[in-house]
């Protein structure tokens, strides 16, 4: 029984590692604009810093930009006017994009929190001769480097 226990405790520690190794993609992604995101009504701008603003925040800028994408393409071709896209030197598209790597970013941070607990539990539900054969392992990938 331990040895069934142990095989599914180990496929579940790959399970972790594997999405260890996504939100360290996530971790240091490259940003199109300068995260200084302008909200600009009627000649007043005031500027958010994408890095220190929270969730709530960032869905609401990600909402505000889909709309605007959409709404603004579709104006400009309905009035005829040529329309870049463009929003305070970037394109809406680019603003978009940075908000939602932001986003991934700060979910990945509470993820990694959720995967070293359950890392941790399951550890302790493996057997201690797989304990010991899960360290040896370890350490000979380390000297085999």
């Amino acid at each position: 029984m331990a040895k069934k226990n142990d095989n599914l405790v180990t496929e579940l520690l790959k399970k972790v590692e594997e999405k260890k190794a996504q939100i360290e993609k996530i971790k240091n992604p490259d940003y199109t604009t300068n995260l200084s995101f302008p909200m600009s009504m009627f000649g007043s701008t005031n500027r958010i810093n994408l890095n220190v603003a929270d969730e709530e925040v960032l869905v609401s800028i990600m909402v505000y930009l889909e709309t605007m994408i959409d709404k603004a393409a579709e104006s400009a071709k309905r009035n005829g006017v040529v329309y870049s896209g463009q929003w305070f030197g970037f394109k809406l598209k680019d603003w978009h994009n940075d908000v939602v790597l932001k986003l991934k970013q700060k979910q990945s941070q509470r993820q990694v929190l959720e995967l070293r607990e359950i890392e941790k539990k399951l550890n302790s539900l493996l057997s201690e001769d797989k304990r010991t054969n899960l360290e040896l392992e370890k350490l000979s990938n380390l000297l085999s480097d």
